[in-house]
């Protein structure tokens, strides 16, 4: 399965080139009845449907011509939606201004404002509250990302 992974990241990593869309994530599964071929893409925009829908179409065309897969498969490919972790630079950058939660990988998980983005650390304006109550203060903090378990954007319905 891990050699099918290799051929597809590299299809996709072609297709995309040096964007506008970009590869985010790219899994294979192997289920009881079919292989399911997960791809997440987006751009600094974000991503159309239209978009996916021509990547899976012309992935999936590729494939069987290639006979890479000789079983019955689902191919999928969609946004990352709000839910997955911010994992590349170009994705700090477009979040700058939106409120997330970082969780560390040792010690509590804080929440504010994402303020900068270098390839070492994250800047978040941190929400210092006083017994789950009043917002005391807010102060810029940077974290490095190896100290950085994961971090999400928060929806905001204010």
């Amino acid at each position: 399965m891990s050699d099918l992974a290799g051929k597809v990241r590299g299809w996709v990593e072609e297709y995309v080139g040096d964007g506008p869309l970009f590869l985010v994530d790219l899994q294979i599964t192997k289920g009881l009845k079919r292989s399911q071929i997960s791809i997440l893409v987006d751009t600094e925009e974000g991503v159309t449907i239209e978009a996916c829908a021509l990547l899976s179409r012309k992935l999936g065309n590729f494939i069987e011509e290639q006979e890479w897969i000789e079983e019955a498969y689902n191919l999928e490919v969609s946004s990352p939606g709000l839910d997955y972790p911010l994992t590349q630079g170009w994705q700090f950058k477009k979040n700058i201004g939106r409120k997330v939660k970082v969780w560390l990988k040792e010690g509590e998980a804080v929440e504010g404002e994402l303020k900068g983005y270098t390839e070492e650390a994250v800047e978040i304006l941190t929400e210092k509250t006083h017994k789950h109550r009043k917002i005391v203060a807010k102060e810029p903090t940077w974290f490095p990302l190896v100290a950085v378990d994961k971090i999400k954007v928060q929806v905001s319905f204010q």
